[in-house]
């Protein structure tokens, strides 16, 4: 005989709530963001066993039957509450196709989160429990007023996710990942690219091949556009001459810079500083 399923109904006015007993199976009538901070535990999404520990975070709703089964304790989790046209709002400043699926059970949201956004997550929690106790003047802080606080959680939560989603989709390697914040950098990509490479421990074959294979354009093509980039940022705002953004930039040869140059911004370098004129 199946277990019958509670419906978990709240306060309309609770944001934030901190539990630290099992839940039994149950069905929300709200949505909540489930932030997992204490013990390890068994988090069981219509029929599915989610692995939950510290920094484990789910968005869970009406389309979700839930219990949190404990394997180790003490434990304890935090939940925020949100409407539906919360979630909505949030949802679509990410993803204008999430909402949908998160709301049809197609999809469940659910990121690790980094020890530092777990730590600032769990701080917001209880800053969202003292502003409910507070008052100002003679009057407590408006719910209206926390709830919209609360939604920034939701929100940055939901960022955090859709960056991890990004960064996993394609499987970028590790070190290609190091490759490219390194070249945020104009004291790397100005570089010969030879020694650029070098930085990577792989062949320059391996490099080149996997670069192509993941970001879409060449290495040379990469970094010869953040080369440009770097000069027309010093045409614009600095005097130096051209033959001096030239070798900044990492050229040895000034009319093969001007020469690409011009190939990228349709005028020759003295051209574009002229302009900016």
């Amino acid at each position: 005989m199946k277990a019958k399923i509670e419906i978990m109904s709240l306060n309309k006015d609770l944001v934030y709530r901190k539990y630290s007993t099992p839940n039994k199976p149950h069905k929300h009538v709200k949505w909540e963001l489930a932030v997992f901070e204490k013990g390890e535990t068994d988090n069981v999404v219509n029929g599915v066993k989610y692995d939950a520990r510290s920094g484990d975070a789910f968005l869970l709703g009406p389309p979700h039957e839930h219990a949190i089964v404990f394997r180790t304790t003490p434990h304890l989790h935090r939940d925020f509450y949100f409407t539906e046209e919360e979630v909505k709002e949030a949802c679509d400043a990410v993803s204008p196709e999430l909402f949908d699926k998160v709301k049809t059970g197609e999809k469940l949201v659910h990121p690790h989160l980094s020890a530092a956004v777990h730590k600032a997550i769990i701080e917001q929690g209880e800053h969202l429990e003292a502003l409910s106790l507070m008052e100002v003047g003679d009057e407590k802080i408006g719910t209206d007023e926390i709830k919209r606080i609360n939604v920034t959680i939701l929100q940055f939560v939901l960022g955090v996710y859709k960056t991890q989603k990004l960064l996993k989709a394609p499987a970028y390697p590790e070190w290609l990942i190091e490759l490219i914040q390194l070249l945020y950098l104009p004291e790397n990509f100005t570089k010969p690219v030879a020694e650029i490479i070098e930085t990577t421990f792989y062949s320059h074959a391996t490099v080149a091949k996997t670069f192509k294979k993941y970001v879409g354009v060449t290495l040379n093509d990469y970094v010869m556009s953040l080369r440009l980039e770097h000069a027309a940022e010093l045409l614009k705002n600095t005097s130096d001459t051209v033959l001096r953004v030239c070798s900044l930039c990492g050229y040895d040869s000034l009319s093969y810079f001007i020469k690409q140059f011009k190939k990228k911004y349709g005028v020759t370098p003295l051209q574009y500083r002229l302009r900016r004129d």
